[in-house]
């Protein structure tokens, strides 16, 4: 059976798909995916007005007023917010407060009211001569574009192609298969899949570093501790586990074991730390490859940037991205022991031979990273105990120690500002898991952070301010303060998949897949009041649009 479409209605339609999928069209690799939700959406849309015309005409415009209205209201929310429509979204479009919490004016009720009367009534005044569409057709359409668009988003995941993901946060109304089914069903016909293709490196590294025409005033130097997977609960817990890093502080002042991390994974944290944007920015900086953050920064002021690393940051580009032009030295093999003696070794010689010129160094430490001080080489992987935990904790502690008592004349004859940290916490099955990257709670997130010569300076409360808090410190104009609250970053591949926003007093969690923004409980299992949500929801919008 044939039925009659408006070529008014079907213009207008495909338009404003065209105009949903358009952000999600910029990555020319994954163009394929958008191209086929834009079928995929344009199938299903006239496919549903050939079914309500069928019942009857007057049903069949009004269909066409409400998708219209649907349409206009994603394109909307998602221009103005990054976020794709849902019923969090739509419901605060409703509240009274709607303005005041996401930016939308309380008149986008009224408008999207107003569109499904006009398209109505200028949908039923259209002839009835027009188009001729078999329904059946509509249906095989709606198959293909269906099959074709999950086709071609798990190739692009299966490969790990750059970008991908954020086409899939982009793409209006669209969701993908879990990545469990995406590897069973590929894997028989296109081989094993390494466990994490999105960390394997994608950027060249003769990659050109841009110039930067931000001046510093104080050319301090800066020794920059990073270790890996410490937490600060067992430094509450128990001090003298770690007694150089507390000694490192020495006061409130100049320790924190409750600063909270950016993400529970390394490369968000890394990216973080060095360029003070969220990691919701990771991605794109990645597809842009080119160098960002304090490294081409500080090398266009005359430093010295180097590296010791107990394993290679080449994971996620993570070197290239934050350490192009850097003198990187990476140890070759050995147990965790042995690597992050490695580190503190190479880290004494670099920075005693250095000379006048000003250094930015970082030490990159792993032993505390699973499987805890592992004894053995890494295909070993004996330990993985609390006990064993806390006695890398202590270890890693030894080794700062080391390098700080070697370093002690050369740090107090020239200032130099040093910093000790770590990227992410770690569970020990606190919740039944061990590891990260799997919780925003506490034992994931809260990481020490200690500093020398820093002075006075108030000390970051979260990872995102160690950009501006080093850039102080170097006489550039010195951070507001630190009363914002404070967003963490749930790892994914190259955007994060939820957030927790942390206030004074409160705390509100959400999972952001798709494109979707959705509040859940957090870790402990609470669900803020209405209020509560609709003001975090404003400060992350907010904050991902900086972004």
């Amino acid at each position: 059976m044939k039925m009659r479409q408006s070529y008014f209605e079907i213009g207008i339609l495909l338009a404003l798909i065209v105009l949903a999928v358009l952000p999600a069209a910029s990555l020319s690799l994954n163009l394929t995916l958008t191209v086929s939700q834009a079928l995929f959406l344009s199938a299903i849309t006239l496919a549903c007005l050939e079914f309500a015309r069928r019942w009857h005409r007057l049903a069949g415009v009004v269909l066409f007023g409400i998708f219209v209205a649907v349409l206009v209201a994603e394109i909307t929310v998602s221009q103005l917010t990054g976020l794709h429509l849902n019923g969090f979204t739509l419901g605060l479009l409703l509240e009274g407060g709607a303005k005041a919490n996401i930016g939308l004016s309380l008149l986008a009720p009224a408008i999207l009211l107003l569109l499904i009367a006009v398209s109505t009534v200028l949908a039923y005044k259209r002839p009835r001569a027009a188009k001729r569409l078999r329904l059946r057709s509509a249906l095989l359409a709606i198959v293909v574009g269906a099959a074709a668009t999950q086709m071609a988003y798990a190739l692009l995941f299966f490969f790990a192609v750059p970008g991908v993901m954020e086409t899939r946060q982009k793409l209006p109304f669209f969701h993908a298969l879990h990545p469990y089914h995406i590897e069973r069903a590929l894997s028989p016909f296109l081989g094993a899949r390494p466990m994490n293709p999105f960390s394997t490196p994608v950027i060249r590294k003769d990659t050109q570093t841009p110039t930067t025409a931000v001046s510093i005033p104080d050319h301090r130097s800066i020794l920059f501790v990073i270790a890996d997977s410490v937490r600060a609960l067992d430094i509450v817990q128990n001090p003298g586990i770690a007694p150089n890093i507390v000694r490192i502080g020495g006061g409130s002042d100049s320790l924190s074991l409750a600063q909270h991390s950016a993400s529970n994974c390394t490369h968000f944290s890394m990216f973080s730390m060095l360029t003070g944007q969220l990691p919701t920015a990771f991605g794109q900086a990645r597809r842009r490859a080119q160098p960002t953050g304090l490294t081409p920064l500080l090398q266009a002021n005359g430093y010295r940037v180097s590296s010791a690393e107990a394993l290679s940051l080449d994971w996620y580009d993570i070197s290239t991205l934050l350490l192009a032009g850097a003198e990187r030295h990476v140890a070759d093999s050995g147990t965790a022991e042995v690597r992050d003696d490695f580190v503190t070794d190479t880290s004494i010689d670099l920075i005693r031979s250095n000379g006048n010129k000003p250094f930015f160094h970082i030490a990159y430490y792993n032993g505390a990273h699973f499987p805890y001080g592992d004894r053995e080489p890494l295909q070993g992987l004996t330990g993985g105990t609390a006990a064993s935990y806390r006695e890398a904790i202590t270890a890693l502690d030894q080794e700062v120690g080391r390098l700080l008592t070697a370093l002690e004349p050369q740090i107090n004859k020239d200032n130099i500002l040093v910093i000790v940290t770590s990227d992410h916490g770690e569970n020990l099955l606190e919740n039944g898991h061990i590891g990260h990257a799997s919780s925003l709670n506490d034992a994931q997130t809260v990481v020490p952070f200690a500093v020398l010569n820093g002075g006075t300076a108030a000390l970051p409360r979260s990872q995102l301010g160690i950009y501006d808090y080093i850039m102080g410190q170097l006489g550039v104009a010195a951070p507001p303060g630190d009363t914002n609250p404070i967003i963490v970053s749930n790892c994914s591949y190259e955007v994060p998949n939820g957030f927790a926003v942390l206030g004074q007093d409160w705390r509100a969690d959400f999972l952001y897949e798709d494109g979707f923004l959705s509040p859940v409980t957090s870790p402990n299992g609470d669900l803020p009041p209405k209020a509560i949500q609709l003001r975090a929801a404003k400060y992350l919008v907010e904050a991902i649009r900086e972004n």
